[in-house]
């Protein structure tokens, strides 16, 4: 793990941390040693305990046991369902917000965002797509005005894009380019139920796309529903 370019010690490493738990590279149970990530990072303890903290109140982090010390969150496939039942749920509610507050400006710049995505996809080009999804979501979420309804939704795609480590799939980007047009006309449209409507849809077909992929059963519980 490299160190450079931010601002902070614990932004750095709490980057770092995070970066390698959605990766996969810190694999869901591995223990989080902070005696060797010290060690290896060439830094104090301090900025590594305040990353810990910041990953487990984001759910990526879990400390079962005060005397084992802290592990990657583990998967489950009851948690994967709940985790996009939240989803489901919150990215409705933004849409539904959304539809009523969404300016001129934020509309343009989620179409952008839109146009970037279809645009790549025609040209076969799939380097940039998760992170323009992303985007385009979040967006959604400012377009509320609400900073509570931005903050969650940061947090559940975090748990969402975990849980991915654990699921064989390619994201099936055409059908993600159309749905996010059917949020975008029911936005446009200033369409509250039929914005809400879209976004669950979408929602739901992406958890039904990942349940039918191979799940690596030595990353998530299989057993536990």
């Amino acid at each position: 793990m490299a160190l450079a370019g931010f601002q902070t010690k614990a932004d750095l490493v709490y980057e770092r941390l995070r970066d390698a738990i959605l990766t996969g590279e810190l694999r869901p149970g591995e223990r989080v040693n902070i005696d060797a990530l010290a060690r290896e990072l060439g830094i104090s303890k301090i900025p590594l305990r305040e990353a810990v903290q910041r990953l487990t109140a984001q759910g990526l982090v879990v400390q079962p046991n005060p005397h084992a010390g802290a592990q990657v969150a583990p998967l489950s496939l009851r948690e994967m369902r709940g985790v996009y039942l939240a989803r489901g749920a919150l990215e409705g509610l933004a849409a539904r917000v959304a539809a009523t507050t969404v300016s001129d400006a934020e509309l343009a710049e989620l179409q952008e965002l839109h146009e970037q995505m279809r645009q790549r996809f025609t040209a076969g080009d799939t380097s940039e797509l998760s992170a323009l999804n992303r985007r385009f979501h979040t967006g959604i979420a400012d377009a509320t005005h609400y900073a509570t309804l931005r903050e969650l939704t940061d947090l559940t795609l975090l748990r969402v894009q975990h849980y991915r480590v654990g699921v064989r799939v390619e994201p099936a980007w055409g059908q993600v380019v159309t749905e996010h047009a059917a949020i975008l006309d029911a936005l446009r449209r200033r369409d509250a139920d039929r914005a809400e409507m879209a976004a669950r849809d979408h929602v739901e077909w992406q958890l039904g796309v990942e349940l039918r992929a191979t799940l690596d059963p030595s990353l998530i519980d299989l057993d536990d529903d």
